[in-house]
């Protein structure tokens, strides 16, 4: 069996056992590396310590059984997944099955050891391993990939807040000189067109829809969730609101979004919370962020 190097963990108390299950193992895999442990609580350490490819387990050994051990290592995160193959001298009743499989043995070998099945079960349970291993990293980086994607998402959600907040504390300044500068020179012509542009772009959707399609892209189907947790329809600000206080926003930032004063933001919370049936203001900061 061409394989990668492989560490196969035997655990039996007989020493001629041992020797036997070694040399057909030598004849199955290249490239190995046999490690013995003399009954059930050493396999369980240096399975923890060396972390093997395969276990091959014997039922009836001192100190602690093979059923015994593969509880146990079943039981630990750092040994469970590696696979087992039970070998014993009982019969291969169907309780003794189900023992066997129900500790958390893949495999299930008689004494006396058939040269032919022992190379059969351990290629199949070593290929079966390393395909899993695969899944497994395949997994691991498709998750890492995405918590990347999700990070980048949020940094982009929080520039483009602030981009937003810089732009309309630009655009209030700008409202604010031409006020005075149309209150000391009304007769100025256009002020009033300038004024006007300026009040359209605070009162701009453009804003909003960019941010939500980046913040919906980071909280898939939150305001689905939010919606099933209100008692009545939400209103597109207080759902807006929401979403603010879901992104982490302060009640400062809320309203230079919003383009609303300090006390328009504490109506917003109470009406939210109403709707929400919250009482206070940190409990609906929790159930928002739990959405």
């Amino acid at each position: 069996m061409n394989m990668k190097s492989h560490k196969i963990l035997i655990a039996n108390d007989q020493n001629v056992d041992f020797l036997v299950i070694s040399s057909y193992i030598k004849l199955t895999v290249e490239n190995i590396e046999i490690i013995r442990a003399e009954n059930g609580r050493v396999a369980i350490e240096k399975a923890k310590n060396l972390l093997p490819d395969l276990i091959i387990m014997d039922w009836e050994m001192p100190e602690m059984n093979g059923i015994e051990a593969i509880k146990k290592l079943k039981a630990d995160d750092d040994t469970k997944d590696i696979p087992v193959i039970m070998i014993t001298a009982v019969n291969k009743s169907t309780a003794n099955l189900d023992t066997a499989f129900n500790a958390g043995a893949v495999d299930f070998v008689r004494y006396p050891i058939d040269k032919i099945e022992l190379q059969a079960r351990i290629k199949s349970v070593l290929l079966l391993s390393l395909y899993y291993k695969e899944m497994v990293n395949a997994e691991k980086k498709a998750r890492e990939l995405l918590e990347e994607i999700v990070e980048r998402k949020k940094i982009e959600l929080s520039l483009l807040t602030l981009t937003s907040i810089h732009k309309r504390n630009l655009l209030s300044e700008l409202k604010k000189q031409v006020d005075e500068v149309s209150e000391e020179n009304p007769g100025i012509r256009g002020i009033h067109r300038i004024y006007s542009i300026i009040k359209s772009y605070e009162e701009s959707e453009s804003d909003w829809k960019v941010f939500e399609k980046h913040f919906e892209e980071i909280h898939n189907g939150f305001f689905e969730r939010l919606e099933k947790a209100s008692v009545s329809e939400l209103s597109q600000g207080e759902r807006r609101f929401a979403a603010f206080i879901r992104s982490g926003l302060s009640s400062d930032q809320i309203a230079k979004m919003m383009n609303i004063s300090m006390e328009g933001v504490k109506k917003n919370r109470y009406r939210l919370r109403k709707k929400l049936g919250i009482e206070t203001t940190e409990s609906l900061n929790k159930l928002i962020e739990s959405i």
